[in-house]
């Protein structure tokens, strides 16, 4: 009988042995995951994308190791909505997280309320109320880090968290270990002990280790401790850079090297020596898994969590920065490593998006899938094979929120297509992103069907993800709206017309991107754009104020039509096509029931003005247009008269345009002319 007692137990212990060694194979099988997740960096921001200036050939070589996407997209156009889409696979119209989350010390009293704010937030001079947006990510989301945890894996989170207040740190959101998340959207410092006289005790969870240490240098340091300590059982690293989010501090080496070299459009050496901190700390990760032989069995992703802030760093060929529903607020880079799956140095042009990465992590690791609706798709096929598809969708966003002047919008991309919708209008832009990744050209007014169909599918996706979306303002007291439209001298006066009318008007003009003015030129430029720009911010103008005059009159080579400096070579536009092109533009003008105040062209000093510009041109297009307002009955601004006494004293030196004191001087007229106007109305 003991015999049989003794016989069956050693069958069970060695059954059991066999499960435990077979426990422990699928736990060696299962992939290691790092995920680094950069803070604000641009989408041209490293040298394997372009970049002349900053310097990352650790992250260069992790791309020349995996796959580079030229076409992956953040969540959001600012943090912690990507965040949150990242670590849940789901839309921020679907988690509810669709702005950066304010911290404690930001909020007046810098309190935790009980409950997340249900009231909609909006101020009488906003057409819409918006949707308030959450103090946290909620505890019944399910995290990356939740599911991997289940699956025996050890996880860490290392840098910025930002989804919340205390008792929804990393810790609680399925982390076993936590350096440095917290609610901050950005250190109080970037130097040990990261404080400063608002934040004095620095950042929670992450205690002062060396006086003057950088932070991504410890960021570094933390995940190269946590990958030795767990490089015997599979693991998930999150790390989650503050940089390069401001304040914009570097380390003096790199920045002393950055300052002396060539300059591009991108040339902030601060900015830059940021940039090669991170990629200095992808060194250090890199060279951890070799030392632990882990290469193979890690996967490594690495991206940001939306575009590059403009004047941090510039974005160009894309559109626009961080914020804005342009290119360059949304595309960012994204790298991805397996060794022996992923082969080495393929690109992808797949259009790719933050909520992607759980399902795709979950799949590598062959975990179990939270029982949620997701957004997001398994990229696992095309990253382990070149044909491996990606399920055609369309892929969407929705910013229900204003963030300075830009109204609340959603996007939506369906192949190249795509589709920013302003909620206040609705208006709408399209933009075909295989022929203008600029997005110079907008083609809505030319594709009303198409817009309709996009505009109809996003309508769809914010319904089924039960999106809240902004409502009409009740309480809405709009002031009257301006429209300047001019060329560069406008274009130079325009600052100085804003600040005269605050509070009176809201000016507007027509914008080459976020930053940029577009030049409304000639008046064959102006007949081409007119309609847009008077579609553009939603319309309804109460004002013009416009000029055309000075590229008309200007001198082009009488073959090629480039600008000529021979006074024998024709004007751009002869005085007789002038007038009538300028009559054309002003019957649409008209057509808004907006007053109209045509701006005379402003003097052409004497001498060589390149291209060559007669000043008697000058006066005989001035008399062609006057003699046209007063048949139509539109108001002159003589900016000329107005200039032309002290020109020696606000005009540049053989040049067109004026000094800092003359555009004052055209703005006060240009106040003056649009209050005038503003009365009578």
């Amino acid at each position: 009988m003991s015999i049989r007692i003794t016989v069956a137990a050693l069958s069970f212990a060695v059954a059991c042995s066999a499960v435990a060694r077979a426990q422990q194979d699928a736990r060696r099988t299962a992939p290691n995951v790092i995920l680094v997740l950069v803070d604000d960096l641009g989408w041209a921001d490293l040298s394997c994308q372009g970049s002349r200036f900053y310097e990352t050939p650790n992250i260069d070589r992790l791309a020349a190791q995996g796959i580079r996407f030229t076409d992956a997209y953040a969540a959001c156009v600012v943090c912690s909505p990507t965040r949150a889409a990242l670590l849940t696979g789901r839309s921020p119209a679907r988690t509810g997280v669709t702005d950066w989350i304010r911290a404690r010390f930001q909020r007046p009293g810098g309190a935790t309320p009980a409950h997340n704010p249900v009231e909609y937030v909006g101020g009488p001079r906003q057409r819409l109320r918006c949707p308030p947006n959450p103090f946290w990510l909620d505890l019944e989301e399910v995290t990356l880090a939740e599911v991997l945890r289940a699956a025996d894996y050890a996880t860490c989170h290392i840098g910025k968290w930002h989804l919340g207040d205390e008792a929804w740190y990393p810790e609680h959101q399925g982390f076993d270990e936590n350096y440095g998340g917290c609610d901050y959207g950005q250190p109080p410092s970037y130097f040990d002990p990261y404080t400063n006289a608002s934040l004095p005790h620095g950042i929670p969870s992450l205690p002062p280790r060396r006086a003057g240490e950088y932070l991504t240098d410890r960021e570094g340091d933390e995940a190269v401790a946590f990958i030795g300590r767990n490089q015997a059982r599979p693991f998930f690293l999150y790390l989650a850079h503050y940089a390069v989010h401001t304040p914009l501090q570097g380390q003096k080496a790199s920045l002393e090297r950055y300052a002396k070299k060539p300059k591009t459009a991108q040339k902030n050496a601060i900015y830059a020596a940021m940039v090669e901190s991170v990629d200095q700390a992808m060194g250090k990760i890199l060279a951890a898994l070799d030392a632990h032989r882990l290469a193979e069995q890690t996967l490594v992703v690495f991206t940001s969590d939306n575009g590059g802030l403009l004047g941090s760093t510039d974005n160009a060929p894309l559109r626009s920065g961080k914020g804005n529903p342009y290119e360059g607020g949304i595309r960012v880079p994204l790298i991805v490593r397996w060794p022996g799956v992923i082969e080495a140095g393929r690109v992808s042009s797949a259009p790719v998006t933050s909520v992607d990465w759980l399902p795709t992590i979950v799949a590598a690791a062959g975990a179990k899938l939270p029982e949620c609706d997701l957004d997001g798709v398994s990229l696992l096929p095309h990253l382990r094979a070149a044909d491996g598809d990606v399920p055609a969708r369309h892929l969407f966003w929705h910013f229900p929120h204003y963030r300075g002047e830009v109204a609340p919008y959603g996007i939506v991309r369906a192949g190249n297509w795509k589709l920013i919708e302003y909620y206040e209008g609705p208006t709408h832009e399209l933009y075909d992103l295989a022929a203008d990744l600029g997005e110079k050209r907008d083609l809505a007014p030319a594709q009303p069907e198409r817009v309709r169909e996009l505009a109809q599918a996003l309508d769809a996706h914010l319904t089924a993800t039960g999106a809240r979306r902004p409502r009409p303002n009740a309480e809405y007291r709009a002031l009257p709206r301006v429209l300047l439209l001019g060329d560069s001298i406008s274009i130079g006066y325009h600052a100085d017309v804003c600040a005269l009318l605050r509070g009176a008007a809201d000016v507007f003009r027509p914008m080459q991107s976020a930053t940029e003015a577009e030049n409304c030129a000639g008046t064959d430029h102006g007949l081409q754009r007119i309609d847009a720009w008077l579609a553009a911010y939603g319309g309804h103008w109460d004002v013009i104020h416009f000029n055309f005059g000075l590229h008309d009159l200007k001198r082009v080579h009488p073959t090629s039509g480039a600008n000529s400096d021979e006074a024998t070579h024709a004007q751009q536009t002869p005085p007789d096509e002038y007038a009538d092109q300028l009559g054309a533009i002003v019957a649409k003008l008209q057509a808004t029931g907006a007053r109209l105040i045509f701006a005379t062209t402003t003097p052409v000093p004497a001498g060589l003005v390149r291209p060559f510009r007669d000043p008697a041109d000058v006066l005989a297009y001035n008399a062609r247009a006057r003699t046209l307002m007063a048949a139509r009955g539109v108001v002159v601004n003589d900016l000329f008269a107005s200039a032309q006494p002290r020109l020696a004293e606000l005009q540049r030196p053989v040049d067109v345009h004026f000094t800092q004191a003359g555009s004052r001087q055209l703005a006060e007229d240009v106040a003056r002319c649009v209050r005038a106007a503003l009365a009578a109305k």
